[in-house]
């Protein structure tokens, strides 16, 4: 009888374990006006939590020499302050404790930067609970979420190769779960499914796109426990 494979949770940070918009916005906002660009309309503010910040800013017309600038004071601004302004989700400590009782293998996965990424989550006390910290690098080629998902399948001893590349097609003991499109896109290229929260940061079409979308902690923890009973199980919406 062939053995099953340990189950492993991928776990964003940003809109998932923790509510760091506030901390993002205020850097988001330092960077610009800093560097006198200015502010993009509050709708575009409200929706940088999520893709790495080079892709946003690019995508407010930033290049080059600017684009440069405006990130360096965004990141100095989130790496001294902007940090601190952030409170964890309720619930999400318990059902990182209740996955590690139940065997599951937990990895961070985020595209905020590795020094932000341990800081909060050491001061929530949340660190020491996943097995791999996998996060962004500032100076480095490991920016986008399918490049930290790599990194972590890689410390985690997983196939690290996207499906393009040969990989698995899917991977049924391994789940995803954040909070945007920009999740459910990265762990796609590798073959994993994709559980979005609602008390994220991700619009509607974003949730329509990913494996399963929950309301809250509760509804996370009962869809986990059914995805440890049968791996291979459809996800749900709501």
């Amino acid at each position: 009888m062939t053995a099953q494979p340990t189950p492993v949770l991928l776990v964003d940070v940003d809109g998932t374990l923790i509510d760091s918009y506030p901390g993002i916005r205020e850097s988001f906002i330092h960077g610009l006006t800093a560097n006198g660009v200015d502010l993009p309309p509050e709708e575009t503010i409200r929706g940088i939590p999520g893709p790495p910040m080079m892709d946003t800013l690019r995508g407010i017309g930033l290049d080059g020499e600017l684009l440069d600038r405006v990130f360096t004071s965004y990141l100095d601004h989130q790496t001294s302050t902007g940090w601190l302004n952030a409170t964890p989700f309720d619930g999400m400590a318990g059902l990182l404790d209740r996955w590690r009782d139940a065997g599951v293998r937990l990895s961070t996965a985020t595209s905020k930067s590795e020094v932000s990424a341990r800081r909060v989550l050491e001061k929530f006390g949340l660190f020491g609970r996943f097995d791999v910290f996998a996060a962004a690098q500032e100076d480095g080629e490991r920016r986008s979420k399918a490049a930290v998902i790599r990194h972590a399948l890689e410390q985690l001893g997983e196939p690290s190769a996207t499906v393009a590349e040969g990989g698995p097609t899917s991977r049924d003991h391994i789940l995803l779960v954040g909070d945007r499109i920009h999740d459910v896109e990265g762990a796609a290229q590798f073959g994993i499914r994709t559980v979005l929260v609602d008390w994220g940061y991700g619009a509607q079409d974003e949730h329509d796109r990913a494996w399963a979308s929950v309301p809250d902690t509760a509804a996370l923890g009962r869809l986990v426990d059914g995805w440890l009973r049968d791996p291979a199980a459809q996800g749900a919406q709501g």
